[in-house]
């Protein structure tokens, strides 16, 4: 057994000197050396306890050997009993890239039948489990990129598990998200007065993220909420730490984030985006996703279109229209291109044919149905401003205030939504909402059955985005 012999002796040496990367090594196996010591495993005795307590005493740890041996020994079991990650089928992540060992699964056999599966997720659960257990010692942020390779293959496994088993409910991606949000709360709330990278509380931004690839795969953002607070206490402890410095001379900014990757950060922002957007909280979800857009890098541009998506949404909701050439270049003209250009001039029944047009691309991004209540301030705001400036083409130039009527309102209101069913008090109610929302300033004259605007060269139409700055 000289594969499993010589793959002990080095894991002891990589735990020995707490060595982050070499360590992850041995767990995130190449798929030679996975079927190598499976095969060596395969002639072991079932019980793999008293192999590694004896390759792997405590007194050659600087840490808690008991914590540390059940790992490994659940680890081998899995290697042992089952196949791959990555052999599952249909794996992929967001973007359709492989999670796992190496991503190769065509040179091991996997297994046939999905409940197979189902015990391969549950025994990879308890390797979580264990792993989770050996972060949770004192001082463990050299155990960060191993854990990152535990939890990404947890999540992975259970949503392929759930679309194999074809559950509707998704049990095991439903107990995967409840695992790493524990864990994110464990690493959220680690109170090291040291530099943030320096301590759990580097891993908490990559354990919200999965939690929240999880949670939105359920379709279940209520519990996100306990994630983004994790992720919030742990900015607000690096803040208060921020005079610490790291072995490199490293020390946060001030923001709290300083310490997490760029890739961590983006991710964080998009989910988040998307959640305030969920929560029609929409000028912040704007701020999010533009943050996450603005620093993804170029080489990432199905993330970046990804960001894009949602980003543009908002935006059209804050009055802000992307450019024909941005949508061309995302591949977004079919999606886009039709609905801004009649959002832009008011034309309602355009603008919500447009939408259900592509009911079931809006749906599958979660987008249909806010976009199709936000959106409506949008085009009765720019119907009755391009009706005031076509009424104002033929009056003769005056110092008074911009005026409109009420019935020429109505008149642009039914051609614009298609219905003739609209009278002259849905009109005044329409606008004064918009009044008092603060998207039209002006007033409506009852008695004369007039809007009268505000002077200046807005003509009363404040930009949409300042109005939703200054709630």
């Amino acid at each position: 057994m000289a594969s499993l012999s010589d793959y002990l002796n080095g894991i002891r040496s990589s735990a020995s000197t707490l060595n982050e990367q070499s360590l992850v090594a041995f767990f995130d196996l190449e798929l030679t050396q996975y079927c190598s010591i499976k095969q060596d495993l395969q002639n072991h005795p079932r019980d793999l306890s008293s192999t590694v307590l004896q390759k792997l005493p405590a007194s050659s740890l600087p840490l808690d050997s008991d914590r540390f041996q059940s790992l490994v020994s659940d680890f081998l079991a899995y290697v042992r009993d089952f196949p791959p990650v990555s052999s599952a089928p249909s794996l992929g992540g967001v973007n359709g890239s492989s999670q796992g060992w190496g991503g190769a699964s065509a040179s091991l056999d996997a297994f046939n039948d999905a409940t197979d599966w189902v015990k391969a997720y549950e025994a990879w659960a308890m390797v979580y489990s264990r792993a989770s257990n050996v972060f949770s010692m004192p001082e463990t942020s050299w155990f960060i990129p191993s854990l990152r390779f535990f939890a990404t293959s947890l999540v992975t496994l259970a949503t392929t598990v759930d679309r194999l088993m074809h559950s509707a409910k998704m049990p095991k991606t439903t107990d995967a998200a409840g695992r790493l949000s524990k864990s994110a709360g464990l690493a959220g709330n680690d109170r090291t007065p040291a530099y943030g990278g320096d301590t759990k509380r580097a891993a908490v931004l990559m354990l919200a993220n999965l939690s929240f690839k999880a949670y939105f795969k359920l379709n279940n953002t209520r519990l996100c909420e306990t994630v983004v607070g994790s992720v919030e206490n742990a900015f607000k402890i690096n803040k208060s730490s921020a005079l610490a410095v790291n072995s490199e001379g490293l020390r946060d900014d001030g923001s709290g984030e300083s310490c997490f990757s760029r890739a961590d950060r983006v991710t964080y922002r998009y989910y988040v985006g998307r959640l305030r957007f969920f929560q029609q909280s929409i000028r912040v979800a704007s701020n999010h996703l533009r943050w996450a857009f603005d620093n993804c890098t170029i080489r990432q541009m199905k993330n970046k279109r990804l960001i894009l998506i949602p980003l543009i949404s908002s935006y059209l909701i804050l009055g802000r229209y992307p450019e024909v050439l941005l949508l061309r270049q995302a591949s977004l003209t079919h999606q886009f291109e039709g609905l801004v250009y009649h959002l832009k001039n008011g034309n309602g029944f355009g603008a919500i044919s447009e939408l259900d047009r592509n009911c079931d691309w809006f749906r599958a991004h979660g987008l249909y149905l806010i976009l199709k209540e936000k959106l409506s301030v949008g085009i009765w705001r720019n119907l009755i401003r391009k009706t005031l400036v076509i009424s104002r083409l033929s009056a003769p130039p005056s110092n008074a205030p911009p005026t409109i009527r009420l019935h020429t309102l109505l008149a642009a209101a039914r051609l614009s939504w298609q219905d003739q069913g609209l009278d002259v008090e849905d009109v005044e109610c329409i606008v004064s909402s918009l009044i008092d929302q603060g998207f039209i300033k002006g007033y409506v004259l009852h008695s004369k059955a007039m809007l009268v605007l505000q002077k200046g060269n807005n003509m009363g139409f404040p930009p949409m985005w300042q109005v939703f700055e200054n709630r």
